[in-house]
């Protein structure tokens, strides 16, 4: 759960910078956190988890980014996409 948790905090870092006023070297900021996001990304989908699959992960991140759902729930949601794939 280790990458999940990251991958969170990564999502919520770049939310926050993305709404943030105009600063200096804010452009920056983005890519370094999306750079953080992709790898994070890439560690998950070689967990095995198919597309579908990863799609809902990075949905429920994003919800419970914003605080639409819990830190449980998206564990659950990784946990089923993860059964999901052999």
């Amino acid at each position: 759960m280790d990458d999940l948790e990251g991958y969170l905090e990564a999502v919520k870092r770049n939310m926050e910078t993305m709404t943030a006023s105009d600063y200096d070297g804010k452009e920056e900021d983005l890519s370094k956190q999306q750079e953080e996001i992709e790898n994070y990304e890439r560690q998950i989908k070689e967990k095995s988890i198919s597309a579908e699959g990863f799609d809902q992960i990075v949905d429920a991140a994003v919800d419970c980014a914003a605080g639409d759902i819990t830190f449980s729930q998206l564990e659950h949601v990784y946990q089923q996409a993860s059964k999901q794939h052999p």
